[in-house]
């Protein structure tokens, strides 16, 4: 029995191939765009394929059109594809926040996705992680650590996160391989961090700079500037980061016997 995955070269993907091949896990990469039909039709495998591992996705695009491409119609073909092979599970990566009462590109498509999943009559595993950091990755919390290392000093925002450890994220997503089909699982960091908390470990870690305390002017220019075409962070995600909501999570270390990562160690293989 052989391992389908799509998006095997992404920041996740990459560490999720490099975990199970470790087991001796067979593995299988479509790595095509999953959003053009026709690249399905020419797909052929000789393998048996015992479950589809879905990752690819848009994440840090502008428009609407280009979630909707990849997350939602890619999805769906992705669908044809595992009931065309006969694969016995398909185990979507979603996001927490699909749980959001936001709408914004990104949430929405994940939204739209799900349900796709869900009504598939396919047996599925949706997994939806909180934000996600390690080694390797080039987004998110990771580009926020960097920019920060470049600054002269520290200005100071208000929100806070549930990051999640990649080493933790892909051993939970090779236990869901035995999860009772039809499984949703919420997977958020065991830690709420704060902006202010990430200054604090990142001082403790020998990068000290001064600190201009005034989240309101801070909050209200990085949202004016998000709205700028060169902006690394696009204006929804920073609007969704300064929503600051916060998520229960599923008991996922519990459930699988995963010692979770704190995060003062975590970000010590990101600094």
């Amino acid at each position: 029995m052989a391992i389908l995955i799509t998006g095997e070269r992404g920041f996740i993907g990459s560490h999720l191939v490099q975990y199970l091949q470790k087991l001796d896990f067979e593995i299988v990469f479509f790595n095509r765009d999953i959003s053009d039909r026709k690249n399905f039709e020419t797909f052929e495998t000789d393998k048996k394929i015992s479950a589809v591992i879905h990752l690819a996705a848009a994440v840090n695009k502008r428009s609407s059109e280009a979630f909707k491409k990849t997350n939602v119609e890619g999805t769906k073909n992705i669908i044809e594809l595992c009931k065309h092979i006969q694969a016995e599970r398909l185990i979507f990566l979603s996001s927490i926040r699909a749980l959001s009462s936001r709408s914004d590109p990104y949430i929405d498509s994940k939204k739209e996705a799900e349900k796709i999943i869900r009504d598939s009559g396919l047996p599925h595993i949706i997994l939806r992680p909180s934000i996600v950091y390690g080694p390797g990755d080039k987004k998110n919390l990771t580009l926020l650590v960097k920019r920060l290392k470049q600054l002269p000093f520290w200005p100071v925002f208000k929100f806070r996160m549930q990051p999640l450890y990649i080493g933790d994220l892909v051993q939970v997503i090779h236990k869901s391989l035995d999860l009772p089909p039809n499984s949703i699982l919420k997977i958020t960091g065991k830690e709420v961090i704060s902006y202010t908390d990430l200054l604090d470990y990142m001082a403790e870690l020998g990068y000290k700079r001064a600190r201009i305390n005034s989240p309101s002017f801070f909050n209200f220019l990085i949202k004016a500037m998000s709205r700028l075409p060169f902006s690394p962070f696009p204006r929804w995600q920073v609007e969704t980061l300064f929503a600051d909501e916060i998520y229960e999570g599923d008991q996922w270390s519990e459930k699988f016997n995963i010692k979770p990562t704190l995060f003062c160690e975590g970000i010590r293989q990101i600094v």
